[in-house]
């Protein structure tokens, strides 16, 4: 009974890791993401020099349109998008990113409420693929929610669902099923 309990203890275990790594990997871009998008509103006419010594990598992003809507507070690229920063990749149909103008002393400042990836989305990180339909990045809640078809991968171990939501302050994912789609984990144990 015991190694039975074992095994199904490191397979949860695996899942988890499996689980928090992807949730990382999305809170990396999705932070990074914004970080670019409100470069590209207010984008100087030389680029701006990368300080030395910090090792920061340049976000890309490609898509076949981009377009910014400055009183409404949403920049929208459209069209094969496709974001890389290091070798983390995400591709999607579209991506939103909204956000909000605050007065701080003389300055304007924007930061970012949510970010909204649909459409074939699929987070690209080594080994480890989520996908769905649609990945929202709620900062205020600071937590990530995958919908439609949700999986994450990671080699042969695989856990999905309706929605995964990842609660990024917490260190906790859940999986949730519905009454068509069940959460379903398939883990390999390490040799």
């Amino acid at each position: 009974m015991k190694c039975q309990n074992f095994g199904v203890h490191r397979q949860m275990s695996k899942v988890r890791n499996v689980a928090s790594a992807i949730w990382f990997c999305i809170l990396i871009f999705m932070h990074f993401q914004c970080s670019m998008a409100m470069a590209q509103l207010d984008a100087p006419d030389t680029p701006p020099a990368v300080p030395a010594g910090e090792g920061k990598l340049p976000i890309n992003i490609e898509s076949d349109l981009m377009e910014s809507m400055d009183k409404s507070g949403i920049v929208v690229f459209t069209g094969h998008v496709k974001a890389t920063r290091g070798d983390l990749t995400i591709h999607s149909d579209k991506l939103e990113v909204f956000y909000e103008k605050r007065k701080q002393g003389g300055e304007t400042k924007k930061s970012v409420k949510k970010i909204v990836a649909t459409g074939h989305v699929r987070i690209i990180q080594g080994e480890r693929v989520g996908t769905g339909e649609q990945a929202i990045y709620d900062k205020p809640a600071e937590k990530i929610t995958i919908t439609g078809a949700a999986q994450v991968l990671e080699g042969p171990n695989r856990v999905s669902g309706e929605r995964i939501i990842f609660f990024i302050n917490e260190d906790r994912s859940v999986v949730e099923g519905s009454s068509e789609t069940k959460v379903e984990a398939v883990v390999y144990p390490a040799e």
